[in-house]
């Protein structure tokens, strides 16, 4: 029958599989005793019904209903009502510190401790567990003191979940096994909408789904590439004697070879043998597809099924087992195991760490510490999710898509500039002491260090060989200049010449850590200017953890164009008071960042133009021939201010004492733990996630300032090991 047949089979089966995923995430009950009826309402009466009327009901009450929200009708008891959804919404909105609106009073942290145990309370009492939000645009909105208050009793609220594959880990798990497969495409993209990329929801729409089909097929025509002799199947390029005997005409293809065809391409896409189920469903869906399609397809789309099971496609963090008293599920050792690899490596567990799983060594604690060590200490497994880290956490990447004009600067190299601040990095976390006051605050750095070497020896030689030139005949090379060879990228850094060691140390009056490194400053910057705006949000979220509101789409977010002006000058619109709100928080630690230029050089005069200069710039005719700059002194004074933390605000005359002050500050330790831990949690943080927070603080502290301490106490971590089950799908 003709293949499309087949393919309509496999489509089938892909559905049924994928529709398994539902079912998957809904869990047994938790074990922990709810509250009563009685005492849960006499709670709602007694402590949150006076919150509400006291912070909510003049905008959400029956006098006035604003948002279709009326709490005075918001039925609380959740188990005879379809309430329980709204009261998530109200939850995550006095939470966020999104309602009371700005100008109303706000709720102290009791009233809101008080507010989250009853909602979590009722929910449980009503069998209901409803996914919080995930996808903000910025996880700064829960309040930081809270989080890191060592009396913080929220409860532990992380839903059981799929996490559907990340293209990079989608891409060493096809390089594992196409084995130089034609046609394999990347399904998936990164999401990009979050702080970092791998935090996206498991979508997999039909063209996905298309992209999928089509790979599992290239992957596997690959693993039974054979050629036929006499009506007998030959293996080229090493196809397994198991897939051969199917591939085989004249055999009969006996329900035991299929069976071993059918393990062993278990074993190789999902790393564990079939259930008994699963073997009977592969054993007969191989059958059919034979009959239908003919042997060479049916078992080429049978074994391409394979590929396509959620397990093969998505990241499985649901949990095993009987709740605890908290209603939480450890996750199975195997989701440990993948959840571990896949942490670190991009790649699927080693065999050894998933040995680890099936012994029970990960069933403790101290058992996945003692993994996580063994990976971050092994020097020949690949860690790439390491680097990644820091490349998205301060994005300096990105100054390889900024254009910059040739003509302003021939020796910009952004290329070169990125490999020199993750070499940095690198240099950094070998070292692994207090990383992030390193990474702040270090004046050492690499220059050109991939090409350094090679083009002074080429320089010096196409020197030595002009200087013979010129020496043999003066007259001809009277007017001419030395020959240029590649690029003098060391200009960047206010060097006068490569290094002749590496890493070297700058100024120190002039850089200090990445965020003065050139390709920072290239990547936080615009084509022709810096962007004070920009650097300053990266500061007040990845350092000070505060939120800057969106852009209202009220507001024409452009400077003046006025060249004769500095850019303080043009920002000075900015200080109206409807957008003083915002630019408050952004401006005075952004600001600092202008002793440099866009091309992140320092400097001490910002180039502007001179008016009056140019209209005199005249020929005899009385011709304009063009501008005529000036320099003016750089004014790169600025502030740490609005923190929540009065210990670490201050003026600052620029970016070199403001990063100084940043770096020995407590709260800004606390929010880059904050950001890892989204890293690598793939979420946001809750409340209920702040003893995970707290431990993981502690632990880099206690091991000055290691990040593989921190890495190995957030990856062993509660909010790392354990889920909520799902009892209902969010509304």
């Amino acid at each position: 029958m003709h293949p499309p047949t087949s393919a309509h089979t496999l489509l089938a089966a892909l559905l049924l599989s994928t529709a398994t995923v539902g079912l998957l995430t809904a869990q047994s009950d938790p074990k922990a005793a709810p509250p009563t009826l009685e005492a849960s309402m006499a709670a709602y009466k007694g402590r949150i019904t006076p919150i509400l009327v006291k912070h909510c009901n003049g905008c959400h009450g029956s006098k006035a209903v604003k948002g279709d929200l009326d709490l005075e009708q918001l039925e609380p008891d959740m188990k005879a009502s379809a309430s329980a959804a709204r009261w998530v919404v109200v939850l995550d909105k006095l939470v966020m510190g999104e309602m009371p609106p700005q100008g109303k009073p706000r709720l102290s942290d009791e009233e809101i401790k008080a507010v989250s145990a009853w909602v979590h309370g009722e929910m449980k009492r009503a069998n209901k567990h409803l996914a919080r939000r995930e996808a903000y645009a910025n996880g700064n909105v829960v309040p930081h003191h809270l989080l890191f208050d060592p009396k913080q009793n929220a409860p532990f609220d992380a839903a059981a979940r799929l996490r559907r594959l990340s293209p990079d880990i989608y891409a060493g798990f096809t390089a594992d096994l196409a084995k130089g497969a034609s046609g394999v495409a990347q399904p998936f993209s990164p999401e990009g909408k979050t702080t970092f990329k791998d935090m996206g929801a498991p979508k997999v729409d039909e063209p996905i789904t298309g992209l999928l089909i089509r790979n599992a097929l290239a992957i596997v025509t690959q693993q039974t590439n054979h050629k036929m002799e006499d009506g007998v199947a030959k293996g080229v390029g090493g196809t397994p004697k198991e897939f051969l005997r199917l591939l085989d005409e004249k055999n009969p293809a006996s329900e035991p070879e299929v069976a071993a065809a059918v393990k062993l391409q278990f074993d190789r896409v999902l790393k564990r043998q079939p259930t008994e189920g699963e073997l009977a469903k592969f054993v007969a869906l191989m059958d059919k597809n034979i009959k239908d399609a003919g042997r060479v397809t049916g078992v080429r789309y049978t074994l391409a099924a394979v590929y396509l099971l959620p397990e093969a496609i998505f990241r499985y963090e649901l949990g095993a087992g009987e709740a605890d008293a908290q209603g939480r599920v450890r996750l199975a050792p195997r989701e440990i195991a993948y959840a571990l690899a896949y942490a670190l490596t991009d790649r699927r567990p080693d065999a050894w760490l998933l040995a680890d799983a099936d012994q029970g060594k990960l069933n403790a604690k101290e058992g996945v510490e003692q993994a996580v060590r063994k990976m971050l200490d092994d020097p020949k497994l690949p860690k790439p999710r390491i680097m990644r880290f820091f490349r998205e956490y301060f994005g300096y990447e990105q100054a390889r898509e900024v254009f910059k004009e040739d003509k302003d600067n021939p020796e910009h190299d952004a290329r070169a500039l990125v490999e020199d601040t993750d070499k940095l990095v690198e240099y950094i976390l070998d070292k692994d002491k207090q990383v992030l006051r390193e990474l702040l605050t270090t004046n050492k750095s690499f220059v050109a260090y991939k090409t350094a070497a090679d083009t002074k020896k080429k320089r010096a030689a196409e020197l030595a060989k002009f200087e013979e030139q010129k020496a043999k005949e003066p007259e001809k090379f009277k007017n001419k200049l030395p020959p240029r060879v590649g690029r003098s990228v060391y200009t960047a850094y206010n060097l006068t010449d490569f290094p002749d060691q590496q890493p070297v140390e700058l100024p120190a009056e002039q850089r200090a850590g990445i965020l003065t490194q050139p390709a920072w400053l290239v990547a936080w910057s615009q084509s022709t200017d810096n962007h004070a705006i920009h650097r300053g949000k990266w500061v007040r979220e990845r350092l000070l953890g505060n939120v800057v509101p969106d852009i209202p789409i009220t507001v024409d977010a452009q400077l003046p164009q006025a060249p004769e002006k500095t850019l303080r000058q043009r920002m000075a619109v900015t200080q109206e008071e409807y957008c003083w709100k915002c630019h408050q928080l952004m401006n005075p630690v952004g600001l600092p960042f202008e002793i440099y230029d866009h091309f992140g050089r320092y400097r001490t005069e910002e180039v502007v133009l001179d008016p009056q200069a140019t209209e005199k710039n005249r020929d005899a005719k009385g011709k304009a021939l063009g501008p005529v700059n000036r320099g003016v002194p750089v004014n790169a004074a600025g502030a740490i201010g609005l923190t929540g933390d009065s210990r670490m605000e201050s003026e600052v005359k620029n970016a070199v004492e403001m990063l100084h002050k940043l770096a020995a500050s407590e709260r800004v330790e606390q929010v880059f733990v904050r950001h890892a831990f989204r890293y690598w949690m793939g979420r946001n943080e809750s409340l209920g996630d702040a003893p995970s927070l707290q431990a993981a603080h502690k632990s880099y502290r206690e091991n000055d300032g290691s990040m593989k301490a921190l890495i190995v106490a957030l990856l062993s971590s509660d909010s790392f090991l354990y889920r909520v089950p799902t009892t209902e799908k969010a509304k």
